[in-house]
């Protein structure tokens, strides 16, 4: 079986920074519901991911050239946590008009792109 890749379009160094921040906010979030809640376990598996993500999109921003736009590529667990974080993100009201709407483009690239459940179980 073939790993199912979602793939993001002209993200440029700008858009991998707001990732980031999206992504930080995630794990934030994942980290106080794992503390208080009484099965830590449940977001302890989104919260290893998102930080695994995270630490790819760092990698891709602290080099010293960085392309002016590349492609994303992402497994389909990786597409799922970066699409829960950037709706997470999306409901905070702090956050800036342009950014909300970046969020959105990321948000409709990935959603576009996940196969429903017949489909993945039909996937080889």
């Amino acid at each position: 079986m073939s790993t199912i890749i979602i793939e993001v379009k002209a993200v440029k160094p700008a858009d991998f920074h707001l990732l980031k921040d999206v992504l930080n906010n995630y794990v934030s979030v994942q980290k106080t519901l794992s503390e208080i809640m009484t099965n830590p376990r449940r977001y302890m598996k989104d919260l290893s991911i998102a930080t695994e993500l995270w630490y790819d999109f760092n990698t891709k921003t602290a080099r010293q050239s960085i392309p002016a736009k590349s492609n994303l590529k992402l497994s389909l667990h990786k597409a799922l946590i970066l699409l829960d974080a950037l709706n997470e993100f999306r409901r905070q009201a702090s956050t800036i008009d342009g950014e909300i709407s970046r969020c959105n483009r990321f948000a409709t690239a990935i959603d576009e792109q996940i196969p429903t459940a017949t489909q993945l179980i039909s996937y080889k």
